[in-house]
């Protein structure tokens, strides 16, 4: 008797649908210091929250690119080569809604690699019973996926982006980093926060904000070094970690003391944009676990 496949009715439009409003929530939150959010642009002068809103409009119609064109039955390392070419055609989506201003290009890769990597989970056989899909399963296949990405930062000749520069003066890896090792800041340490607040009776809101606050306070964000250096990432941290000793969002005066950090942020123009694409991811997957819990 062939192994039942554990395909609970979510089509691709309504993954892609997920993609896009876990991209919403995450521009709508707020006080998030540093960040654009519906109330403030944070660090940015040249963005907007409407500038977010049409790039994931832009962007949404290729996640669903990147979903059909997924193996299911292929080795993992094959699948990226399968969805760059839609996310090369997303960024350049992007681009032009934007007027050139990258909104969400951390989000293209991370979204789309989680995407890819939930079209194959949800295609491999239940086992002992189990009907329901887990994040971790879904961030360690995105792993898979990305299995050997840093390598294409050792290329010789001049650096082409930001990511190589900081890799070559400090050994920092990034994004890439974080995918290779299955988005281990989300799968060990931001999912199961928002998790654990969600479910202690916090908002949906007070829980992704403790929850990007907690991935303040120890990713080595290259959007931050990038733009502060060392010194910028030493202060991000060092507020953030402040923030969870002293209560989180249940302290009192927890959203005016965001408010207070974002003034810290926006004067030492500190944007912990890799971060925010962290929790984009955290919603999302979470996101997708809802979906599949029977």
């Amino acid at each position: 008797m062939p192994a039942l496949l554990r395909t609970r009715g979510i089509n691709m439009e309504q993954l892609s649908s997920l993609a896009v409003s876990s991209m919403i929530r995450e521009v709508e939150l707020c006080p998030k210091p540093g960040l654009v959010d519906r109330l403030n642009n944070g660090a940015h002068r040249d963005m907007t929250p409407e500038i977010f809103y049409c790039s994931a409009k832009a962007i949404g119609p290729f996640f669903k690119e990147m979903l059909l064109s997924t193996s299911i039955d292929s080795p993992s390392e094959k699948v990226l080569p399968e969805i760059r070419p839609a996310g090369i055609r997303a960024e350049k989506a992007m681009f032009q809604a934007t007027g050139g201003i990258n909104t969400h290009k951390g989000q293209i890769f991370s979204l789309g690699v989680c995407l890819a990597a939930v079209n194959r989970v949800i295609c491999q056989p239940e086992e002992a019973g189990i009907n329901r899909i887990s994040g971790v399963e879904i961030l360690m296949e995105a792993g898979k996926i990305c299995r050997g990405i840093s390598e294409e930062l050792k290329h010789s000749g001049p650096a082409s982006s930001h990511g190589e520069k900081l890799y070559r003066e400090g050994g920092y890896r990034g994004i890439r980093g974080e995918a290779e090792s299955g988005f281990a800041s989300v799968r060990l340490r931001a999912l199961p926060r928002l998790k654990k607040l969600l479910k202690s009776g916090c908002t949906p809101e007070e829980a992704s904000l403790e929850t990007l606050i907690l991935l303040y306070s120890f990713v080595e964000d290259s959007n931050v070094l990038h733009r502060c250096g060392t010194g910028g990432l030493k202060m991000l941290r060092h507020l953030s970690t402040s923030f969870l000793k002293e209560g989180g969002i249940r302290q009192q005066g927890a959203v005016c003391r965001l408010q207070g950090m974002n003034s810290i942020f926006t004067s030492m123009n500190i944007s912990p944009g890799g971060c925010a694409d962290l929790l984009a991811l955290t919603l999302f997957v979470h996101s997708i676990e809802e979906a599949y819990e029977l």
